[in-house]
């Protein structure tokens, strides 16, 4: 690696490092119209709703696999264990912290930087989705199975619309 790049590299670094501080991890869910509160267990049965959407909630699902889902958001039903496979790819979003929000920004790119300094610990979810680096001939992720600097400028490079994938 050239002195120039090493220099670029160093600078992202500790730009990036910088801005750590000032990024809210994990919060709830909310808008004008909803909030979810994170880690809370409901009774069975009931109704939610609001202009935007209705979600009806009993204490099984029938298929564990099924989604719900739009634009702005994801709902997975059912239970949720070791063994049960969720189709999930390498797309840079590990932000916030425990609960993805499905777009790509800087804030991912700060919480891959965060796992490839061993501030964080990724889960093997965090891994699979935060795992974008290197990139293949045509720009896509070609994971190498850990979270590094080079996925942290990858997510950095996706956010600022630099690249696409």
């Amino acid at each position: 690696m050239g002195t120039a790049r090493r220099k670029v590299v160093l600078f992202i670094v500790i730009f990036l490092t910088g801005m750590i501080s000032s990024i809210a991890y994990g919060s709830e869910q909310s808008s004008s119209n909803y909030t979810i509160e994170k880690y809370v267990i409901t009774g069975a049965g009931g109704q939610s709703n609001s202009d935007n959407y209705s979600l009806s909630h009993i204490l099984s699902q029938s298929s564990p696999l099924s989604s719900s889902s739009s634009t702005n958001y994801c709902i997975y039903s059912g239970f949720r264990h070791a063994g049960s496979a969720i189709a999930a790819q390498p797309d840079g979003d590990v932000a916030p912290l425990g609960s993805r929000d499905g777009m790509v920004n800087v804030g991912d790119a700060l919480v891959a930087l965060r796992f490839a300094l061993g501030l964080e610990t990724p889960t093997s979810e965090d891994t699979i989705h935060g795992d974008v680096a290197p990139l293949d001939v045509e720009n896509k992720p070609n994971p190498d199975g850990v979270i590094n600097v080079g996925d942290a400028l990858v997510i950095l490079r996706k956010a600022l619309g630099i690249i696409d994938f």
